[in-house]
């Protein structure tokens, strides 16, 4: 997958590319909730070396839920950015990407999902599949 999200920005000129790292916290609802403790320091917490070429100091956004939507630094960078469509890629489709499907378009923004640039790692290709179509018939397009 981080193969195919290379080619898709190489083929493509997106005005920003934004990255989104999910960094366990003691007092996120993974711990408190599901007592999952994983994904707290590297190289758990790592953007993919494929992806590290395009990693500035300003387009990275942590969280610690879901949706990259709950750092709100995000969404003002959008906004100083005037980026009103956001072409979304990832891990996990059912649940990360379809998170931040449900918040962009909340907050209004024109969703574009590659499919071909997201996976399950929980829920394999039925949990990707199934997001999908959650996408297709409510937010957005899924190419």
């Amino acid at each position: 997958m981080p193969k195919n999200i290379v080619k898709l920005i190489e083929n493509s000129d997106f005005s920003a590319i934004v990255f989104s790292q999910f960094i366990n916290t003691a007092n996120s609802n993974f711990v408190k909730q599901l007592n999952y403790t994983g994904c707290t320091k590297p190289p758990y917490t790592d953007i993919v070396i494929d992806l590290k070429p395009w990693v500035k100091k300003d387009n990275i956004f942590s969280k610690c839920s879901f949706s990259v939507f709950t750092n709100p630094n995000f969404e003002k960078y959008l906004r100083e950015k005037k980026i009103e469509e956001l072409t979304i890629v990832g891990l996990d489709t059912d649940y990360c990407v379809l998170a931040d499907c449900f918040n962009a378009f909340d907050q209004g923004y024109k969703i574009t999902v590659i499919a071909n640039c997201c996976a399950s790692s929980t829920n394999g290709p039925d949990g990707h599949v199934a997001a999908l179509k959650i996408i297709a018939n409510n937010f957005g397009t899924v190419i």
